[in-house]
C-alpha cells in the first residue's frame, strides 16, 4: 500500500472519529437547548416586560442553538474534504459568520470597549465580503 493511500485511509478514520464526537456534542447540545427552552418557558420572570421568555432567559437558549448550527456545518464540511479532498472556503466562511452571529447575540455591546466593536465589525465585514466574493464566482 502507497504512503498517499496509507494517509487517506487515516484521514478517513480521523473524520469518522470527529464526526462521532460532533454527532455526540450536537446531541447534548439538543437536550440543553430543550431544558433551556423549557426552562425558560416555565420560569416565569416578575421583572421582565416580555409574555413567555425574557432577555436573559434568550440569551441562554439562543447560543446553543447556534452551536447546534456550527456543528453541523462542520460535519458537512468534514464530509466534503473526505469525499473530494479539498475545503470549501465558502463553508469556513460560513461558519465564521454564524459563529460571529452567536457572539453577536450574546455580547453587550454597552459594556465592551470601543476597540473590542470596532474588531468585531471587521470581522463581521472581512467575513461577509469574503462570502459574497466567493458565492458571487
Amino acid at each position: 500500500m502507497s504512503q498517499g493511500g496509507i494517509m487517506k485511509k487515516f484521514e478517513v478514520g480521523v473524520f469518522y472519529i470527529l464526526s462521532g464526537v460532533i454527532a455526540i456534542y450536537i446531541a447534548v447540545e439538543i437536550i440543553e437547548l430543550i431544558y433551556q427552552f423549557g426552562k425558560a418557558i416555565l420560569t416565569k420572570n416578575e421583572n421582565s416586560n416580555r409574555l413567555l421568555i425574557s432577555k436573559e432567559q434568550t440569551s441562554l437558549v439562543l447560543p446553543v442553538f447556534f452551536n447546534i448550527l456550527i456543528a453541523i456545518e462542520l460535519i458537512d464540511t468534514f464530509n466534503i474534504y473526505v469525499k473530494e479532498s479539498h475545503i470549501k472556503v465558502q463553508s469556513i466562511l460560513l461558519i465564521g459568520l454564524i459563529a460571529i452571529g452567536r457572539k453577536l447575540l450574546v455580547l453587550d455591546i454597552g459594556h465592551a470597549d470601543g476597540l473590542s466593536n470596532i474588531g468585531l465589525a471587521a470581522i463581521i465585514i472581512a467575513l461577509s465580503l469574503g462570502y459574497y466574493l466567493v458565492k458571487k464566482e
